[in-house]
């Protein structure tokens, strides 16, 4: 479609946070049909959650549909911005590629990694129905500063394949280590960024986990010491 030949990514030396405004604005199209794709493995869980009424066995289907498909798409999803960053143009075949090529490997790494807020979120509710406050504060703190060091799981999941699910946490620790105050105002755009789209639904759908890969993508870039592209 030719309106989609008239945006190209720019270059231009400039902080992780409006590198990734810039980059998404660059081809805006694309990231926008990237995002929707991942909105739509989200769907089913949605409706799992949302109507109660529903009979038990399909939603436990849709759940379970989410909770499968959710990691590839991300893994997807990190995958399109790593290019989109790099100045590459991304597709629907880009996209095909990419699923074929991390659908197994995430569900072997990302899907544990981001489960573990799951678990600590479960283990925190019982805690705080025990009523064991410092507990609670504890694993609220663990929580958070774990969520830190999830700015860097997509990237390094793109950028280094043969880390396994140990070695991209304690990697994911050092650059945080190594990068605190980035890596803090990373971590705080993002939590706009989702509190945004989840006021406005329509982010959520048509940007929002894009742009955050995309924050999150550059953010890495620059704590790796990766060097920008340069034009021509």
């Amino acid at each position: 479609m030719p309106f989609l030949d008239d945006t190209g990514p720019r270059d231009e030396r400039r902080g992780p946070i409006w590198a990734a405004f810039a980059t998404v604005s660059s081809q805006v199209e694309r990231l926008v049909a990237a995002n929707l794709g991942w909105a739509l493995q989200l769907v089913p869980g949605l409706l799992a959650l949302a109507f109660p009424q529903l009979p038990g066995w399909l939603r436990i289907v849709f759940a379970l549909y989410s909770a499968t498909a959710l990691p590839p798409a991300t893994a997807v999803l990190f995958g399109i911005a790593a290019e989109a960053c790099r100045g590459q143009h991304v597709d629907l075949g880009l996209a095909g590629e990419l699923l074929r090529e991390y659908a197994v490997r995430s569900a072997r790494t990302l899907a544990p990694l981001y489960g573990t807020f799951g678990i600590l979120i479960w283990v925190a509710v019982l805690a705080d129905a025990r009523d064991l406050a410092p507990v609670v504060v504890v694993l609220t703190l663990v929580t958070l500063l774990w969520s830190v060091c999830a700015t860097y799981w997509g990237p390094l999941f793109v950028a280094k394949p043969d880390l396994s699910m140990v070695a991209l946490a304690r990697e994911s620790v050092r650059l945080t280590r190594h990068r605190p105050e980035g890596t803090l105002a990373t971590w705080a755009m993002v939590g706009v960024s989702w509190i945004v789209g989840a006021v406005s639904i329509g982010g959520l759908v048509l940007i929002v986990p894009m742009f955050v890969a995309t924050l999150q993508t550059h953010r890495y870039r620059e704590a790796a010491g990766v060097a920008p592209r340069r034009a021509g």
